[in-house]
C-alpha cells in the first residue's frame, strides 16, 4: 500500500470530517486519531488538534468515541503511572477513560498492579 503524506492542518481538516457518528471508514479513521497519529504529533499538535476538534458543533460527548478522542487528547488527563507486575517495576503514560487507567482505547492498565499515579502538567 502506498502511504501519502499531509501536513498537520490538512491532517484536522481531515480529522474534522471523521468527527462521529460518521460511516464506518471515517469512524476507523478518527479512531486511528487517537490509537496512532497521537504518538506521531507534537505536544504542541495534540493541543491544536484537541481545541480544533472539540470546538466543533458536530463533536458530541454523548458519543463514545468521541469521549475517548476527548479522554486522549485532553492535556490535562495525562498521567503517569508507577507499576509493578512479576517482579518488574515500570512506568506508563496514560490517560483516564471510563474510570480506567488506558494506554490505548483497548488496552487499560489492571489497577492491582498501579502504585502511584502522578498527574502529568500538559497545559
Amino acid at each position: 500500500m502506498t502511504l501519502f503524506t499531509i501536513d498537520f492542518f490538512e491532517l484536522v481538516f481531515l480529522a474534522e470530517a471523521c468527527i462521529p457518528p460518521q460511516p464506518i471508514a471515517r469512524g476507523a479513521f478518527f479512531e486511528c486519531l487517537s490509537e496512532e497519529h497521537y504518538h506521531k504529533m507534537s505536544e504542541a499538535e495534540r493541543l491544536s488538534m484537541f481545541k480544533f476538534i472539540t470546538k466543533n458543533g458536530s463533536f458530541d460527548l454523548n458519543n463514545e468515541d468521541c469521549r475517548h478522542f476527548y479522554a486522549r487528547f485532553n492535556p490535562r488527563n495525562q498521567f503517569l503511572l508507577s507499576c509493578f507486575h512479576e517482579g518488574k517495576g515500570q512506568e506508563l503514560i496514560a490517560y483516564r477513560f471510563n474510570e480506567e487507567y488506558h494506554t490505548s482505547k483497548r488496552r487499560l492498565v489492571n489497577s492491582d498492579y498501579i502504585k502511584s499515579v502522578i498527574k502529568l502538567k500538559n497545559d
